[in-house]
């Protein structure tokens, strides 16, 4: 007997029988029914992400929001079973082998939450890690059918669409943060973190170049949604630029750097210049700037302690996994660097700004080990993908017909997995749920092709 058939771990048996008992149940036709169902696997997603992305602007403005979140941090074991329950289920329902070290990763934070003492429960870091993954899981089963990606009805691109609508929002609207340790010129939009900031900008800059290389490339011909990516893109680098977030530059140079490596336009002398052109920067800067400098100039000095905390923070943790390979878990990474490893002055908590690190000091090893190992293989592309030069673009997007859209989705997720090493971010709900949902697509496999033509319909931008 196969059992897979009737388990169905990718969703193609369980979510289309949930749809026709609701239906039949409230006697609705199929084509309004699929229509619904149509909206709200994409509708859903794109608004827990807005609740992810719009959380600090809740908590500062909704005295609602902040007692709701209250409750939810005062029973956050609760919290986190549930959580568990729904991760395990979108991992049955979208399960392939690649997934074992994502697993991995998930029992030892679940076990380094439970097995730690009381004061770990009270920390948001494991919550958050597990939000992110539940989410990134939920929204592949939801623009999934069959184990593949549901490109047929434009659904994918229609989401991420919706995602840079957001992040484009949110480029140009900025909080006050008139007592914000981080309050000058520094953009810092919907959040109190410029870097948070520059990571999103870059990651959905990257986003609407990598869907215009597919509109390009592809034949996904739509002029006004070559308009609106345009106009999306130049808010969203404009924020990129005005957040001085060092690491969302260099992620967003490495995010578009693969994005041309994966188009065969990657021409490695642009890089050595690139790298030749940061050195000399680097050279220049040191030590050569005022305490009441600009702040554009004061962001190249890498000699001030904005640079060198993070560096001091760096080898203290790599010491901290040498003595504790297993971890010293949950919310004790900075209290162990602080008294174990003498950091800078005021420098301890500059650990929690690499989240590797983090990772690997809080869950050891084999927990780091788990993410990098699902990362590596999420990002893998097949041999297949760019060996064979001599064949037209038209005929190499006909062969890959997701090739495209998942090179945008791994693209931008690159930009997280960058940053990450520089500004940190994991642990930071609005980029724990944007990384997350774009490293799940972009690991997915993609739609059809039919008579030689690619199944992707760009959405109807008005």
């Amino acid at each position: 007997m196969n059992f897979k058939k009737y388990i169905a771990p990718n969703g193609a048996l369980f979510w289309p029988a949930v749809k026709l008992q609701i239906g039949r149940a409230y006697g609705a036709n199929s084509e309004v029914m699929e229509s619904f169902y149509r909206l709200i696997t994409i509708a859903l997603p794109l608004a827990i992400v807005s609740a992810c992305l719009l959380g600090y602007v809740l908590h500062s403005q909704s005295g609602i929001f902040r007692e709701f979140q209250a409750v939810l941090l005062s029973v956050q074991w609760m919290l986190m079973v549930c959580l568990a329950v729904w991760c395990s289920t979108f991992i049955v329902l979208t399960f392939s082998l690649n997934d074992l070290p994502f697993i991995g990763l998930l029992l030892i934070a679940i076990a380094a939450y439970f097995i730690g003492n009381i004061a770990s429960w009270q920390t948001a870091d494991a919550t958050i890690l597990l939000a992110g993954i539940t989410l990134g899981k939920g929204t592949r089963f939801a623009l999934m059918e069959d184990g593949r990606w549901k490109m047929e009805d434009s659904g994918l691109v229609t989401f991420l669409v919706g995602l840079i609508v957001l992040l484009a929002f949110s480029s140009f609207w900025h909080l006050d943060m008139t007592n914000n340790y981080y309050h000058g010129p520094r953009w810092m939009g919907l959040w109190d973190n410029p870097n948070i900031y520059g990571m999103l900008m870059g990651t959905g800059g990257t986003l609407a170049i990598g869907l215009l290389a597919a509109n390009k490339k592809l034949k996904i011909k739509n002029v006004k949604f070559n308009r609106f990516l345009g106009i999306a893109l130049f808010m969203m680098g404009v924020g990129l630029v005005m957040s001085y977030s060092r690491g969302a530059w260099v992620a967003t140079t490495m995010g578009l750097l693969y994005l041309a490596w994966s188009y065969g336009k990657l021409k490695w002398r642009w890089v050595l210049t690139v790298i030749l052109v940061a050195a000399a920067v680097v050279c220049v800067f040191w030590h050569s700037t005022a305490d009441d400098g600009p702040w554009y100039l004061k962001r190249l000095d890498f000699s001030r302690p904005s640079a060198q905390h993070r560096v001091s923070a760096w080898r203290g943790a790599v010491q901290m996994m040498r003595d504790h390979p297993l971890g010293v878990g949950w919310n004790h990474a900075v209290e162990t660097y602080d008294k174990n490893y003498s950091p800078p002055e005021d420098g301890a908590a500059a650990i929690t700004m690499n989240s590797y690190l983090m990772l690997g000091t809080e869950l050891g090893l084999p927990g780091l080990l788990c993410f990098v190992s699902y990362v590596a293989l999420a990002l893998k592309q097949k041999s297949g993908v760019r060996s064979q030069k001599s064949e037209s673009f038209q005929q190499f997007g006909i062969r890959n017909s997701e090739f495209g859209i998942k090179t945008a989705c791994r693209a931008s997720a690159l930009v997280f997995l960058v940053a990450f090493w520089f500004d940190g971010g994991l642990f930071e709900l609005p980029t724990a749920a944007v990384f997350w949902i774009l490293l799940e697509l972009g690991a997915a496999r993609g739609g059809k092709v039919e008579s030689g033509e690619l199944m992707v319909d760009s959405p109807k931008v008005a």
